[in-house]
């Protein structure tokens, strides 16, 4: 039996704890690994420390860098941390975070093994692009402290090799992010369901908010449902979309919910503007493992692109215009035949992809080296 720790930013422990998960993928394992080890929590709390705080404020501000030291640094979690055989950073935010955290505790711990997944580390926009000797310098010295660093994305691994030494890159592992299958998976096949919208989900700043409303106003016959909890569409009032404050962990809409809003939509559209990250990653899995077919611009930062083929099991767009996102919606909306043919596909991709089981299967091999 191993010690595990998990960090997470918000919203896991008490689910945890009290048995409340629904879809598993967010939580990274912990469910898993809990049943044979044992799993210790750790969450951003409000901090207390101006002096971390007044840290936290410069260097987010400079480096451009999502760092909360103030949030995790204290003497509860670093006596946590030098106890645990393997410790998961669950996003780049959490590792920044955790810095002072790894310096001492690896001092303390030698034994101690750290992972961290990372999806838009390398993609950050800078605020001041003369500082991006030290943004990178930041970067480096987290990746330092790290054991194994995990992508969910083969674009950004790409280019997190180029900024490191080839040492440090042997630390590098693509880990593709897998989607509770279980969960999100419906008793009705698609060509049966009663579908009569479009839905659009998502928070994340890499979202072409923007074009998405443009894309609504274009298309004033056809229904919308926009889960999300982005200021921008505040003020979108339309006869014909339908909004959910929605993001992830809150109470405002369950995973329960918006499975069932997936299971009425007919296409799921994720509009993106262009990065390394792999933005809507976890939204375009859900709705495949659903069946629904997914409309998503082609950035450089899409995850796995030898796997997905253009009309096949995945509807791609280059373009940020919207009449040309209006006119596709158009055309595929009448289009059952290439509709189910995609669901298919694409449901069959999950299973044999990004089953949350090959997850933690990649798990495991991460625990035993």
């Amino acid at each position: 039996m191993n010690n595990i720790t998990y960090v997470f930013s918000q919203n896991r422990r008490q689910n945890y704890i009290n048995n409340k998960i629904e879809a598993r993928e967010f939580y990274y394992g912990v469910d898993f690994l809990g049943k044979d080890n044992h799993i210790e929590i750790i969450e951003f709390e409000k901090s207390n420390n101006p002096f971390f705080e007044l840290i936290d404020r410069v260097i987010s501000k400079l480096l451009s860098l999502p760092f909360y030291s103030s949030k995790l640094t204290n003497i509860k979690n670093f006596k946590t941390i030098i106890k645990t055989d393997h410790l998961f950073l669950v996003n780049e935010g959490v590792g920044m975070s955790s810095i002072f955290l790894l310096i001492f505790s690896k001092i303390f711990n030698r034994n101690l093994k750290v992972s961290l997944f990372v999806m838009g580390l390398y993609s950050k926009k800078l605020n001041f692009a003369n500082l991006k000797f030290f943004h990178n310098l930041l970067i480096k010295f987290l990746i330092f402290y790290i054991d194994n660093v995990l992508f969910l994305g083969k674009a950004e691994m790409k280019q997190a090799i180029k900024l490191h030494r080839k040492k440090t890159s042997s630390k590098f592992k693509f880990v593709p992010f897998c989607i509770d299958d279980e969960f999100w998976s419906s008793n009705e096949k698609y060509d049966n369901r009663k579908k009569d919208q479009i839905i659009f989900v998502g928070n994340d700043s890499n979202r072409d908010y923007e074009l998405l409303i443009k894309i609504v106003k274009k298309l004033p016959n056809f229904k919308f449902v926009i889960v999300s909890s982005n200021k921008v569409l505040d003020n979108l009032k339309l006869p014909n979309v339908e909004i959910y404050k929605g993001s992830w962990g809150n109470s405002e809409i369950s995973d329960s919910k918006l499975r069932d809003l997936y299971e009425h939509s007919k296409l799921s559209i994720i509009p993106l503007k262009d990065s390394y990250q792999p933005s809507g990653q976890s939204v375009a899995l859900q709705s495949m493992s659903l069946g629904i077919p997914v409309l998503i611009t082609k950035t450089k930062g899409f995850w796995d692109s030898s796997l997905f083929d253009n009309e096949e099991n995945i509807y791609f767009i280059n373009s940020s215009n919207e009449a040309e996102w209006a006119e596709l919606i158009n055309n595929l909306y009448c289009n059952e035949e290439s509709l189910n043919h995609v669901s298919k596909n694409a449901h069959n991709i999950i299973s044999d992809n990004y089953s949350l089981k090959l997850f933690f299967n990649y798990l495991l091999k991460i625990l035993k080296n």
